[in-house]
């Protein structure tokens, strides 16, 4: 059994796949294996990964969307621990893979061990990573995440093999995934490890799945009620609060609140506070009104 099973979910952008690659190659942890899953329209992914004779590679018969194609390349995976890479992403330095590694064999209680991130955007980079008090949150009550995915992105996270088994992406999401998932792999083992490098680099542009979700309203009060219910977090205040928020951002209607256990009335308290902060913002930024002229 190899050690990591580094799973990439293609889906077109041959560049990105080969800079990925490229990353992974340059490693000096070597106890791996790599397996693409191609949901492109084209044969570019299926001509790269020819080229490499370490790639296992698969063509989808059909196109299965983002988190089925996440499912699909995990479900291939032979390795102890499982490494998900999106083609956007790369692994940073040379030591990556093997400080991803060390996390896990030095925390056999940890499901799943995460790190940093250096995001790449526009030609600027910065790195980022969890807080302390974000990473206590977490360990209190995974359902914490509700509130905020601190983890971040999937390429910064390494599974075990044997946890990822009992948890998959929830094929029903699209925008909150990640999210889920991590609550889903804490949920049945609530330990976690993490590093504050920045192991892999996030490529951040405007043709991501992740831009074109962030503000769609509709998708994400389907998707945190969709989670709210699933984990049961109807009795808990600041879960509450957080899609009483998401449902009045919005612009839902107060049946469409009812359906989730508010009363019309606490949902029509927190359209007015929406509304009296929209008035304060226009008076603090146009304190003289629209000139003439």
């Amino acid at each position: 059994m190899v050690k990591v099973s580094i799973c990439i979910p293609a889906f077109n952008n041959e560049p990105s796949v080969r800079r990925l690659l490229d990353s992974i190659e340059k490693q000096e942890f070597k106890d791996y294996e790599v397996i693409i899953t191609d949901d492109s329209d084209g044969d570019g992914i299926r001509k790269l990964a020819e080229e490499k004779d370490y790639v296992n590679y698969y063509k989808n018969p059909q196109r299965l969307g983002a988190a089925a194609n996440w499912n699909a390349a995990i479900s291939r995976a032979g390795g102890e621990y499982i490494k998900i890479m999106h083609h956007d992403d790369w692994l940073t330095e040379e030591d990556s893979l093997k400080e991803f590694v060390k996390l896990l064999d030095k925390h056999p209680e940890a499901c799943l061990g995460f790190s940093g991130s250096r995001q790449e955007e526009k030609g600027k980079s910065y790195d980022r990573c969890i807080a302390k008090e974000d990473a206590a949150f977490i360990a209190k009550d995974y359902r914490n995440l509700y509130l905020g995915n601190t983890i971040g992105a999937p390429s910064a996270v390494i599974v075990r093999r044997d946890a990822g088994e009992k948890v998959m992406y929830d094929e029903k999401l699209t925008w909150l995934v990640d999210m889920e998932y991590y609550m889903n792999l804490l949920k049945h083992t609530p330990h976690f490890v993490y590093t504050e490098k920045p192991l892999v680099s996030i490529g951040v542009g405007e043709n991501q799945l992740t831009e074109a979700c962030r503000d769609n309203m509709d998708l994400n009060v389907f998707e945190y009620g969709y989670i709210y219910r699933k984990y049961h977090l109807e009795g808990e205040g600041e879960y509450r609060a957080k899609l009483l928020t998401i449902l009045a951002d919005a612009g839902k209607s107060g049946e469409e609140a009812t359906a989730y256990g508010f009363t019309k009335r606490e949902y029509q308290r927190e359209m007015g506070r929406k509304l009296m902060s929209k008035v304060k913002w226009k008076l603090a930024h146009f304190p003289g009104g629209r000139q003439k002229g």
